[in-house]
């Protein structure tokens, strides 16, 4: 009985060495050897899925550059749909169809919501203007898409900021108003071309 317990409890200490081995020399040589997840999941796709991922594809390609060359005119308008006051104001909600920033070639037309005040609690106002000078307007290639810069006293002794951060994959935007007396408002949106 003694014997038997002696060969088995050896039976089971070789078969717990050499299991680590043998599992430590499959994974060791199957790695290289498989495909990575995507380039798997690819041969699995029937035809007709890769054909639609392919369009797809291409509808994207044309989208973003349609978002290029619509910056690129100076002929389009930032529609906002959200705005907030910085550094820690609530969000704000915009229904309004007529709040927009519009830039055309050399002037630009702005109707947007903001919040005047040196110090909390800030009045809610509307930058209601054209603006035929844009100071120091500038179209940088980012490697989300570009941003527009510009800016104008308009209607004020103070100076204000505008910088629209567009992405060309989405077609949405942000847009920073800065001045020299106001905290600066921050609007969430997107941009479509003026036809």
């Amino acid at each position: 009985m003694k014997k038997s317990i002696v060969i088995v409890g050896a039976a089971i200490v070789a078969a717990l060495a050499t299991v680590p081995l043998v599992v430590t020399g499959i994974r060791s040589t199957s790695t290289p050897t498989e495909a990575p997840a995507d380039q798997r999941h690819e041969r699995e796709l029937s035809e007709k899925h890769r054909e639609r991922i392919a369009r797809r594809k291409a509808r994207q390609a044309a989208y973003e550059r349609f978002i290029d060359s619509t910056v690129l005119s100076h002929n389009f308008v930032f529609n906002p749909s959200m705005f907030n006051v910085e550094p820690a104001g609530g969000s704000h909600l915009i229904s309004n169809p007529n709040a927009e920033l519009a830039i055309y070639s050399d002037w630009a037309d702005i109707c947007l919501p903001y919040y005047r005040g040196f110090v909390p609690p800030y009045r809610l106002a509307v930058v209601n203007t054209i603006v035929t000078s844009l100071n120091g307007y500038t179209t940088v290639q980012t490697d989300d898409g570009w941003t527009v810069s510009f800016d104008s006293w308009l209607y004020s002794g103070n100076e204000y900021t505008f910088t629209l951060q567009i992405y060309s994959s989405t077609g949405g935007a942000q847009l920073q108003m800065s001045s020299n007396f106001y905290p600066t408002t921050t609007y969430w949106g997107s941009i479509s071309a003026v036809h």
